[in-house]
Order: C-alpha cells, then structure tokens, then sequence
C-alpha cells in the first residue's frame, strides 16, 4: 500500500557539537516537508573512440537539504529564529530575546541542527544543519506562515523516533499588530519578513561530507501592502532617504503568547499605487539596514522577541 503524508513529522534541536546529532524535545508541525539529496555525480566523457558521451559516473561530494513550511507555534518557533539568526537565546520572565549572533572567532554561526524528517517509509536525519533562509508571510484573512530551508550532511535513517508535538495554537493574522516609524498603524492588509543567510556548504579534498555548512552575512527585506488613507506618507518616504522602524508582533488570541521582529532602520523602496480594488492601496518593498539598536554587539538589521511561558533557553 502507498504511505500517507499526512502520518509525517519533523523535528529540529541544536547540537552541541558540530554534526553530532542532538536529542529533540519538542516536534514542529510542518507542511510539504521534503529533502533534496544533494549528491553531484562526476561524469567520465573522456573520449574512446566511439561516438559516445557517458562512460561512466562516479558520485561526488554530497550535501543534502531539507524545506518545509510550518505556522507560528510559539512553543517551538524559537528553533527556528535561532537557526537563522545565530544569536543566543537571552531569557527573562519568558521573554526569548535573540539576535543576529556576532562571533568573530567563530564565523559568526548560528547552532548547527539535527533535523529528524520521518516520511512513513523511513525516519531521516540531517545533522550540521544550517538555515539557509526563513520567510514570514502574512495576510488580514490567513494564518501567520513561515517557509525555511536548511543544508546539512547527507540524511542517513535512523531509528524511529517518538515524536512529541507542539501544544500552541496557529497565530491568526487579524491578532497581529504593527508599528511603522513609531506609530501603530491599522492599515496593513498583507506583508512579509524575508531572513536570508546564503547557507553553502565548503567542501574539503578527503571527504564526501562537507567540512562545514557556512553561513554567509545576513539580508533582511520584504514587501508591504497598505490601505491608503488621507496624508498617507509611505510613498514619499520610498523615494527619499527615510530610514523608519518597522515592528511586527504576531499574538496568539487564545493565550498571549506571541512573536515579535523590530527593524529599527528600514528602507521603503518601489512604491506602487493599486487602484484596481474599489479603495486604494500602496504595495512597496523594503530593505532592513544594520543598526546599533537591534544589535546585541556590532550591527544587526533585526531583532527578535518571543513569550511562551518557557523559561529554559533553546
């Protein structure tokens, strides 16, 4: 008989050392999970006299990554913001305070992952996972989504695990708010938050594996769409050189918790004006800049902010 995907589950923690696989507590629901092998075949073409081109294949250096997509569940959500932030997790009364980690020394990395992917036919793991990029998106009539992705060393299977889920409720969008230059605005109708750290792996003569699943610097961007109203300042400030902050907070409704990025200098650029609906909108496009004010060292163009009621730092 065929399997079901939706008998499916996935799990992340951080490891504690490079590429040694890590105990997960606490499983993430997940949509359309799936994992690319990442294994580059090296091709012999090399001519014998014959008009042929594939003589033989030998494989090659192999890194494998992992996609999915996943709603804001608060319980398990800072996995996920400190895989592609870096930073560590700063707790006070439930608060999880965590930015872009800046390590010199050690390149700047966020943790390294063990992700355990159970697709029914087998339990899959990926240690030395590392994200390459998270996207938030969200709009008035939906639910708060996230897409990620993640490189790491070849998925090997490995004994089932025991799954235990998340217990937090989806974040609806209409329960979020947002601040745009220091005011709360209810004009918002959709937007995103795209976290991108250019994840590659480096591979090294004397092994198939990568010898590290490298982070590049972080970029941080995403896109607005605005209901226009009187004395509207958004388009200008999309043509001039107005950096503004820019703060979202997704709330639960049934307890509270909630999930909150701060861009404290954010670029509007591309304004378009939307007269194709019987009001007017503005959809525009924006740039995170680095700044001291998000930064727990150096500069940082986003910082994060979850409570749950969880006082142990992931």
């Amino acid at each position: 008989m065929p399997y079901m995907s939706a008998n499916s589950y996935f799990g992340l923690a951080a490891e504690s050392t490079y590429g040694t696989a890590a105990s997960i507590s606490t499983y993430t629901p997940i949509g359309n999970p799936k994992i690319a092998t990442g294994l580059k075949w090296l091709d012999d073409t090399d001519f014998r006299g014959s008009p042929v081109m594939h003589y033989d294949q030998v494989p090659g250096v192999r890194a494998d990554k992992f996609e999915g997509k996943t709603f804001m569940y608060t319980d398990v959500y800072p996995n996920l913001i400190r895989a592609v932030l870096g930073g560590t997790d700063s707790v006070s009364s439930s608060v999880h305070t965590i930015g872009v980690g800046n390590f010199p020394n050690q390149g700047s990395q966020a943790p390294s992952y063990t992700i355990i992917n159970n697709s029914v036919d087998g339990t899959y793991q990926l240690t030395a996972s590392r994200c390459v990029e998270l996207a938030i998106a969200f709009n008035a009539d939906a639910a708060v989504e996230t897409t990620f992705s993640f490189t790491g060393n070849a998925a090997s299977v490995v004994a089932s695990a025991t799954p235990n889920e998340s217990t937090q409720h989806l974040i609806p969008s209409w329960n979020c708010s947002a601040s745009i230059n220091g005011a709360s605005v209810a004009v918002v109708e959709s937007a995103s938050i795209d976290i991108k750290r250019n994840t590659a792996p480096i591979h090294t003569i004397g092994s198939q594996t990568p010898y590290n699943n490298f982070q590049g610097p972080i970029e941080v961007s995403g896109q607005l769409s605005l209901v226009v109203e009187a004395g509207e300042p958004y388009f200008n400030q999309a043509l001039t050189r107005t950096q503004i902050p820019i703060i979202f907070r997704f709330t639960d409704p049934a307890t509270g918790y909630y999930v909150q990025f701060q861009m404290s200098n954010c670029q509007l650029e591309d304004p378009v004006i939307d007269q194709a609906k019987a009001y007017i909108s503005l959809q525009a496009k924006y740039i995170a800049i680095a700044n001291t004010t998000d930064a727990i060292s150096g500069y940082s163009p986003i910082i994060s902010k979850t409570y749950n009621n969880i006082a142990t730092a992931y």
